[in-house]
């Protein structure tokens, strides 16, 4: 019974949130809080939701003691902002998600679940385009629908690397790179970096086979060992 929290100062989108959440998200029980801080003495989550205006300063601080608590809690940030730099920030911070509070009652409970399933959430906007219902993920289609940045950091999560290492090959900040691969993971419908890479893989061994039998840039599988998407 998946256990969340959401931190909102505004009571109505508060309740209104978690009205939904119980009534949408099998057995799940949703707990409240107004501030970040409370969250400490609340117990263990599996996700947390917390308002943008509800962080400060101190909000690190707090956040590493809830993982003390849990080191499985989920955390998410929910805030009306629309911009990509917002994104960036939240997921270079170290969040799993960031929820746009503008988003449609069935865009936010598709996070709510990404959020439970152990995957990266960004807004469906991010995205260029996503694969069609019913589409298998891993066809070679689906490297023609990447943006061109994506295209980039395909054979590099597909070679197993981490965050950082992809930022120092691109020659671009780990932030950046964190979101890139956001991107790509939800553009490829992995669940996490360790689904993405085997997609991936997929992906540019098809390519590359028709390039070229002998001039193979991949390992045959990808590296038993990946590093999480919060781990720097």
């Amino acid at each position: 019974m998946p256990l969340i929290l959401v931190i909102d100062g505004h009571s109505v989108y508060r309740q209104g949130l978690r009205l939904l959440i119980e009534a949408r998200v099998d057995h799940s029980r949703v707990e409240e809080a107004t501030i970040l801080e409370l969250a400490v003495t609340r117990g263990r989550f599996d996700l947390m939701l917390i308002d943008a205006a509800s962080l400060s300063d101190g909000s690190p601080n707090v956040l590493r003691e809830v993982r003390a608590l849990n080191p499985e809690t989920r955390f998410a940030v929910m805030s009306n902002s629309q911009t990509r730099a917002d994104v960036f920030g939240c997921l270079a911070a170290g969040f799993h998600g960031f929820v746009c509070k503008m988003q449609s009652e069935d865009e936010l409970l598709v996070a709510i679940g990404d959020l439970l399933s152990g995957r990266i959430y960004v807004p469906r906007w991010l995205v260029d385009e996503a694969p069609s219902p019913g589409h298998e993920v891993g066809q070679d289609s689906d490297i023609a629908k990447l943006t061109h940045r994506q295209k980039e950091v395909l054979p590099l999560l597909a070679a197993g690397m981490s965050t950082k290492e992809i930022a120092r090959h691109l020659r671009i900040a780990p932030g950046t790179a964190k979101i890139h691969t956001a991107a790509l993971l939800r553009a490829l419908h992995a669940r996490n970096r360790t689904e993405a890479a085997f997609i991936a893989a997929k992906l540019m061994r098809s390519r590359l086979g028709r390039e070229s039998r002998s001039n193979s840039l991949l390992p045959a599988t990808p590296p038993s060992s990946f590093k999480s998407w919060t781990a720097d």
